[in-house]
């Protein structure tokens, strides 16, 4: 028979209370800076997809934060699921997830693009874990460019401390490529994370979206 472990109470008469104290946690954040320099149009795209086992999918245009997906006008025709906000922004999931105005060229000082993330703002699903894959995209795709022909295509993965999870040349690392998926961002009922992925390609966003759909 196993003898209970002994354990004291530490306490001495006198001894002042324990202060109450909260937690000042207010979970984890992640933003995602992509730069470049140049005229070229390259877009950041973020996608709330859930993965039960067979990999990160999307079921709904809701999950979709692209300015693709931004609500316009285009040839008299109405497209798009997400409404711009004044300041030119646009959000999934009531501001989970946040992008930037649209940059259309890398000749801007500091950062071209940005999303903001913040998991615990999330749902978590029936079964599985929330996986919000990261791409970086040159447009219009076919244009004969490729990430080689960008001057200084970077982009970083910063947490809520600004320590950099990733960092990394697109112009020199894939150039190659039209698009990247950097990494994901996994939320998990422990925690979030960010994992690297960097697979490249060289189709248009839509196919890409065909790989988590």
């Amino acid at each position: 028979m196993t003898t209970p472990s002994l354990k004291l109470n530490l306490t001495k008469p006198g001894d002042a209370a324990p202060k109450l104290s909260l937690s000042l946690d207010k979970g984890e954040r992640f933003r995602v800076r992509l730069a470049w320099d140049g005229d070229t149009d390259i877009d950041l795209h973020a996608l709330v997809a859930v993965n039960t086992g067979g990999g990160a999918k999307v079921s709904d245009f809701g999950d979709i934060l692209s300015t693709y997906n931004v609500q316009r006008t285009i040839r008299g025709q109405a497209t798009g699921t997400l409404p711009l906000n004044a300041d030119k922004t646009f959000s999934v999931h009531g501001g989970a997830l946040v992008h930037s105005p649209d940059a259309t060229d890398g000749l801007a000082a500091g950062d071209d693009e940005w999303v903001s993330i913040q998991p615990d703002r999330l749902a978590p699903p029936a079964a599985g874990v929330i996986e919000i894959p990261l791409v970086a995209m040159i447009h219009p795709q076919g244009s004969g460019r490729s990430f080689r022909t960008v001057k200084n295509a970077r982009v970083v993965v910063e947490n809520a401390l600004g320590k950099e999870l990733l960092n990394v040349s697109l112009s020199d690392q894939f150039g190659e490529f039209v698009g990247v998926q950097m990494g994901s961002i996994m939320v998990e009922a422990s925690g979030s994370s960010f994992v690297g992925v960097g697979v490249g390609f060289n189709n248009d966003f839509n196919q890409v979206l065909g790989h988590f759909s």
